[in-house]
């Protein structure tokens, strides 16, 4: 049956940056077949009763079992985090726990408004079995997740295989790090990538320390270490690029290369703040994740928003080095491209069903002087009152519409945490 959602503020974030009072969008199966102003149709309808309807976020990088370590190693920075404190945790793991984790992070997410996250984490069938469980759209990590894992043709295809359980779910190929992988790791993750049309991703240039260590034993950025390595021969997202200088920036701009923001899980640390207004200026892609909630605390794209538009502001002196249409984009449209998507990210006719919607009655979103200004410097996610993927309500007014039961997660991610601290 159409569904209809009628009196709209509809954000269609398409290539003129409309914005359509009085909206009217309608949908059949999981695809937008008519965004306008309201018309005679038939169907169910929602009404959105002058609420914004917008497309849902998209969160390109994230590590969503470590919502598990909320709140463990604060006040440390980023070395100290994860040698001290994530990797131990981790060693403590069954593998089942990263479905309970993954699945408190997919609910998380819902309820903020994110309907499409790319994971990068241990025991990836587990994350699809909560994908399948949560009905969130995702594109899950297979490849060298920890740095020790022996890659070749064939065990990546049989990895493939074994998370394509729903058709929500497309595989990202990924090698966490420089430093943590060699390059016969990036080179069997290039074949594959080249030979099945995969996107590729991994952390670059975080900290000081990493580029510090790449140079003293390469002598190069780990920038042009994953160009030596073919890594930009096929389209890439990199997370993070805290610390890339003029010729990084230059590297980066004759491929197509994405770079994942994280500016919580950046700040937190104390890694530091990325140039994006230079890879903006540079036409180089800039989509927004919020990294892990063990280095965020949350996974909350509105507060990374803010911060990716507002930090660059007061760095550089500058206002609008980036504008608030700008991290919009950088949260949807720009996001969907990275991973791959030419059908999502936007209201538009033939795109997929993958849509939220803002209440605007709140004290923090009146007056509607800017609808840009006050989704990125006002909203918050508690404003978000519908979350719909590939045309289905899986989130509205507080309640879960999907087969994972929110009490009984996070009973079994409270049960596993006494367990690991019990060890």
């Amino acid at each position: 049956m159409k569904k209809i959602i009628k009196n709209a503020i509809i954000v269609t974030m398409n290539k003129e940056n409309e914005i359509i009072r009085n909206g009217q969008i309608e949908i059949e199966d999981n695809l937008i077949t008519y965004v306008g102003v309201t018309r005679e149709s038939d169907g169910d309808v929602i009404d959105a009763k002058g609420n914004i309807v917008m497309p849902g976020f998209v969160n390109t990088h994230c590590h969503l079992a470590m919502t598990l370590f909320r709140g463990y190693a604060e006040n440390s920075n980023f070395r100290n985090w994860w040698m001290d404190y994530m990797r131990p945790l981790e060693e403590k793991f069954e593998v089942d726990d990263c479905y309970y984790g993954a699945t408190l992070g997919m609910l998380e997410l819902i309820k903020n408004g994110v309907t499409t996250v790319a994971d990068f984490y241990l025991h990836p069938e587990e994350t699809a079995r909560a994908c399948v469980d949560t009905g969130i759209r995702t594109n899950i990590a297979i490849g060298a997740i920890t740095g020790k894992e022996i890659l070749s043709q064939e065990s990546l295809a049989e990895a493939a295989e074994s998370i394509s359980i729903s058709p929500l779910i497309k595989p990202i190929l990924y090698a966490h790090s420089v430093y943590s992988c060699d390059e016969s790791q990036f080179n069997e993750l290039n074949k594959f990538a080249k030979s099945n049309g995969l996107i590729k991703s991994t952390h670059a240039s975080e900290t000081l320390t990493e580029v510090g260590i790449i140079d003293n034993k390469y002598s190069m950025t780990p920038i042009k270490l994953l160009e030596s390595y073919g890594f930009f021969d096929t389209p890439a997202i990199l997370a993070h690029c805290v610390h890339c200088d003029s010729d990084d920036i230059e590297t980066m701009t004759q491929y197509d290369v994405t770079v994942a923001t994280n500016p919580s899980s950046n700040l937190i640390l104390g890694s530091g703040i990325a140039p994006l207004y230079s890879f903006i200026k540079n036409k180089i892609n800039v989509s927004i994740g919020t990294d892990g909630a063990a280095s965020n605390n949350n996974l909350n794209m509105f507060k990374e928003m803010y911060l990716a538009d507002n930090l660059q502001a007061g760095v550089l002196n500058q206002p609008r080095a980036i504008t608030t249409i700008d991290a919009l984009k950088m949260a949807t449209i720009r996001g969907a491209l990275a991973l791959g998507y030419d059908n999502l990210g936007r209201l538009q006719e033939g795109y997929l069903a993958d849509l939220i919607m803002i209440d605007v009655s709140r004290p923090n979103m009146q007056p509607l002087n800017d609808i840009y200004n006050n989704l990125v410097n006002a909203c918050e996610s508690n404003n978000v009152i519908m979350t719909m993927v590939n045309g289905k309500i899986v989130y509205k007014d507080d309640e879960y519409y999907c087969n994972a039961d929110y009490r009984d997660i996070v009973d079994h991610c409270n049960k596993i945490i006494t367990r690991i601290d019990n060890k």
